[in-house]
């Protein structure tokens, strides 16, 4: 009998053990509003249920192994939805189908001192590092994310017009997420680095991704990311930032610039290069509460008509560490010519006319 309980705390310990050095977590994030304009790109008034006004919906399952010795096995699956409706949320250059896990499906190994790879699609390593200096910390609307999105290779412009084109290269996804990647990120102090590579596929076409980032009082960030026509070397986009930060008290004050180039896919000759500028304070009140007041300042040097400029105030109100309540005021200032490269607007702002949106949402983590 003594040895059959021997036996059974041992098997249970070890089964302890086992349960202990891994382990999955499921996690996500709600966030809707409504979101009313003066100004829709259709020229209209309107009001609407928005989806994101200060981050994704989205869930996931995420997990770790510790296989010894330091090292460990990674994975992350995380999909993207509309809380309104329900729906799936794809990618405008994806053909506007529901893709259960489009934001991560990947799979990896890391060490705290050799750094990680992972394998599968995942964020891009440029935009990670693009995040540390924007304005308005890539905020899902009113942000620097827009202008990485649309100018990252997604869109084209079609020569002599405002109108824009998706391009081929379907292994990059709005410019945030690399599908059929491999990267490689490491912390080395207060200095991160990282880089990516999607496959070509042949029909897909490559991309490259590098981001740098320090961390301190003062961050500083550089970001390159380019795309290629599917099936050759040809150079369809490529998009690089700068910017830097400096925290003092309950004041952080962001400062970036960002270049994006993009050519027609059958000519390749070049038919947008946009400069955005981007600067913001934010102010920590309180503990739980956030104000930002942040500008962009968006060109095409291809298309002088092309010019947006956007202020951007917003006041963010935790009601504890998973609830958050927000209000966030825009105004954009859109040329006869702007399109969405020039916008920091989700899905854009309408041309030649002065356009003042409102909007107000919750925002909820689990």
């Amino acid at each position: 009998m003594k040895l059959k309980l021997i036996t059974g705390a041992a098997l249970t310990l070890v089964s302890s053990m086992a349960a202990a050095q891994s382990s999955v977590t499921v996690y996500g994030n709600l966030d809707v509003g409504v979101l009313t304009q003066n100004h829709a790109p259709a020229g209209t008034a309107s009001t609407t249920m928005a989806n994101g006004g200060i981050s994704p919906s989205i869930w996931g399952f995420r997990g770790t192994e510790d296989l010894g010795d330091g090292l460990k096995a990674n994975f992350n699956l995380e999909g993207h939805f509309a809380p309104d409706t329900g729906a799936l949320v794809s990618g405008a250059n994806l053909g506007g189908t529901g893709t259960l896990f489009r934001r991560q499906a990947n799979v990896g190994l890391s060490s705290a001192s050799l750094g990680a790879v992972t394998v599968g699609n995942q964020y891009s390593p440029a935009i990670l590092a693009f995040a540390a200096t924007d304005p308005r910390g890539l905020r899902e609307n009113f942000s620097g994310l827009y202008s990485w999105a649309y100018n990252s290779g997604i869109f084209n412009k079609v020569a002599g017009t405002s109108q824009l084109a998706t391009t081929p290269n379907t292994n990059n996804d709005v410019g945030v997420f690399l599908q059929n990647a491999i990267s490689y990120s490491n912390t080395i102090g207060p200095v991160g680095v990282a880089a990516g590579y999607s496959l070509s596929e042949r029909t897909r076409g490559a991309v490259y991704s590098l981001g740098v980032t320090y961390s301190g009082p003062v961050s500083l960030s550089a970001a390159y990311q380019s795309n290629d026509k599917p099936n050759t070397s040809d150079r369809l986009s490529s998009i690089y930032t700068v910017g830097a930060g400096y925290t003092m008290g309950a004041f952080t004050a962001k400062l970036n610039y960002l270049r994006g180039v993009n050519k027609d896919t059958t000519t390749l000759v070049e038919t947008s290069r946009v400069d955005v500028f981007g600067l913001g304070v934010d102010w920590k009140m309180a503990a739980n509460n956030t104000v930002i007041a942040a500008a962009y300042f968006g060109k095409d040097k291809d298309n002088s008509a092309d010019n947006t400029k956007t202020l951007v105030l917003s006041d963010e109100y935790a009601l504890s560490k998973r609830t958050t309540l927000y209000g966030q005021l825009a105004y954009a200032r859109a040329d006869a010519g702007a399109s969405m490269l020039t916008t920091v607007v989700a899905s854009g702002n309408a041309a030649n006319t002065n356009t003042t949106l409102l909007n107000f949402g919750i925002k909820h983590a689990f």
